[in-house]
């Protein structure tokens, strides 16, 4: 089963996987991303090192306007050139902790909405940092 996590944010502050590998460094986070990867350009599979193990997750940047019956009732008037990127995993839950840890970064420190559409609901950026941090002490 496929399953996605959206994170809306202003174009200016999608990241390269540098800044990523930097911040992720900096908070402790399991991940490391490949190198110089342009994520305002990047689509598809993104390798990731989960814990050093070979990972990671599908990666999608649209803009929101491509989301409007999806998202109808969404204020972005918060949002500079609003983006949605897109995380997509099948069943492997290691995928699912690269997908919650890159939605944690990608959203820290800056105005952000991240949707998990298999419960229909917007989660702030702390409750994606504690859904990362407890599927790692699963044993992920």
């Amino acid at each position: 089963m496929s399953m996605t996590m959206y994170v809306i944010l202003s174009l200016s502050d999608v990241p390269n996987t540098n800044s990523l590998n930097e911040l992720s460094e900096q908070l402790n986070t399991p991940v490391q991303y490949l190198e110089n990867v342009d994520l305002k350009k990047h689509t598809g599979f993104l390798p990731v090192k989960l814990k050093g193990e070979d990972s990671g997750v599908e990666t999608y940047m649209s803009p929101l306007s491509e989301f409007s019956d999806y998202f109808p009732a969404f204020d972005s008037s918060a949002f500079i050139e609003p983006v949605v990127v897109t995380f997509r995993w099948g069943g492997d839950m290691n995928e699912m902790v690269v997908a919650l840890n890159s939605a944690y970064l990608l959203g820290y420190q800056k105005n952000s909405a991240t949707f998990e559409p298999q419960s229909g609901v917007f989660l702030s950026n702390e409750q994606v940092k504690e859904g990362a941090e407890a599927m790692s002490a699963n044993g992920i």
